[in-house]
């Protein structure tokens, strides 16, 4: 650590040039970094992914994504019965006309009650019709769901004085068509927080020099992160970790140097050796602590699942690019200007904290009930993982205003289960689909099961089957209706 400290020391200039030059490429690559992330979560080898594959390559939709729900409501007076038709024609432009508007829609299934023949898709009121409609899932973050263009393709063609809707468990989490804060103003947020922390910790301009490490650990991630894009699938979750992880490991890193620079200066050494002795302690612990941090993360990539290996890697990068930057950008900076930014100098460092120092010694006589009081905090703290869900959010967890929810509220409120949210598909052979279809939905938990007689849910001699459970099935606490649909599954003729 002295010798790579006295070479940084030698070559500072060189080096603050050099990682500007990795911000600023990093920054101006970001945006394509990022826009190459995917959004999949699909579990290889598993029996769900599998159909969901053959489902694919059979109808080209639907299989690994939710559907759109597309709701016509009828004006006050007016009702579906007697309207059949004009319903019927509204849905049937979605099926025809909205792969014609463009990317990234080209092939759409609905399922409806004129081609199922079964009432389920209608209120009790009698004044609301739906249809299930499947799209293709495309992985890209950057995509667009088709919920403008269902939309679009029904009000060309609804029943006159009818309202159209749209909602899905997608349409849900995207709300009201107001972006929620992005990666960029999550990151300023929390680093306006740890601003004021270095602020207190500080007491001088020096105070900014972690979030300056922040900034180009940041975008030095960003940058080792494009490479990887194009040799492996990465999850957009990744860009949250480096931002929102990687401000905080990088604080955190340069915070203990220029700390330990801190006090040995207030113990009389000059700058230069301030700095070597800052480099040969906490720069010692800080790379030790990196590689750890990068270990464990790696760890991830042992996983048989695609998304959780690719935030195994690109998590790693952080630590890396953290140290990195620490172990050279911060000793350059406190080579060469770190006595000057040390201003106002408020609070020295060559004697120990009272309060500090109290409670220190306070815990060294009181260790047990330390102890106690610690493991005690534990325990609490895990009594709420006891309850936690694993899955996806639920209808009530996402968006709470926007036409999403208006008309996700008026299928409820006519009787609806938000199990049509998420139905349950089974591949059947073709000829054996309304049998599948009359035994699992005789399933405990089973609403519906619809068979469309629709050329867009069958082609080779295989057609999806469609079973709407009593709720929505998106975590470990729903999921059991599921269980016991492929329980079942498994012993049926005809299931492919």
């Amino acid at each position: 650590m002295r010798g790579w400290a006295e070479f940084i020391l030698r070559h500072r200039r060189w080096v603050m040039v050099f990682w500007l030059i990795v911000m600023v490429a990093g920054g101006v690559t970001a945006g394509k970094t990022t826009g190459r992330m995917t959004v999949d979560f699909s579990l290889p080898g598993q029996p769900g992914t599998e159909a969901s594959d053959k489902i694919i390559a059979a109808v080209h939709n639907g299989g690994n994504t939710t559907p759109m729900l597309a709701t016509i409501t009828m004006p006050a007076g007016k009702t579906i019965t007697g309207n059949e038709d004009a319903v019927s024609k509204a849905f049937d432009a979605v099926g025809a006309n909205v792969k014609a508007y463009g990317a990234p829609v080209t092939n759409v299934r609905v399922i409806d009650e004129a081609n199922t023949g079964d009432k389920a898709f209608r209120t009790k009121d009698d004044r609301t019709a739906y249809a299930m409609v499947f799209y293709p899932f495309t992985p890209s973050q950057t995509a667009k769901l088709p919920t403008e263009l269902i939309r679009t393709a029904a009000e060309s063609a609804k029943p006159a004085g009818s309202t159209v809707g749209v909602t899905g468990i997608d349409a849900l989490a995207l709300g009201d068509d107001s972006s929620g804060p992005g990666v960029l103003t999550e990151t300023l947020l929390g680093a306006g927080g740890a601003l004021l922390v270095l602020m207190f910790v500080f007491a001088s301009v020096l105070a900014f020099l972690p979030l300056a490490v922040a900034a180009v650990s940041i975008m030095a991630t960003f940058l080792m992160l494009l490479p990887l894009t194009y040799l492996t699938d990465v999850s957009f979750i990744v860009q949250f970790l480096v931002a929102l992880v990687g401000l905080g490991v990088a604080i955190d890193y340069s915070l203990l140097l220029v700390t330990r620079w801190r006090e040995e200066r207030d113990h009389g050494k000059d700058n230069h050796e301030a700095v070597v002795a800052a480099m040969e302690t906490a720069g010692h612990a800080v790379f030790f602590s990196g590689l750890t941090v990068a270990i464990g993360l790696l760890a991830l990539i042992v996983l048989p699942v695609p998304f959780m290996r690719s935030i195994g890697m690109g998590g790693a990068l952080i630590p890396f690019a953290s140290v990195l930057v620490t172990l050279t950008f911060t000793p350059a900076i406190l080579g060469g200007i770190g006595p000057r930014v040390d201003w106002p100098k408020i609070r020295h460092e060559n004697n120990a904290s009272h309060g500090w120092s109290r409670w220190a010694r306070l815990i060294v006589r009181r260790r047990w009930i330390a102890a106690g009081a610690a493991f005690l905090a534990l325990g609490l703290l895990f009594a709420a993982f006891l309850g936690i869900k694993i899955g996806a959010p639920s209808s009530d967890s996402l968006a709470k205003t926007g036409p999403a929810v208006t008309a996700l509220h008026t299928l409820e409120k006519g009787g609806i289960t938000t199990g049509a949210l998420t139905p349950i598909e089974v591949l059947a052979k073709s000829d054996q689909a309304s049998a599948v279809a009359a035994k699992l939905g005789k399933i405990d938990g089973i609403e519906a099961a619809l068979v469309s007689t629709g050329k867009s849910s069958s082609a080779n001699g295989q057609t999806v089957v469609v079973l709407i459970p009593d709720r929505e099935t998106v975590n470990s606490k729903s999921v059991a209706v599921v269980k016991r649909v492929k329980a079942a599954a498994d012993k049926t003729p005809g299931v492919i």
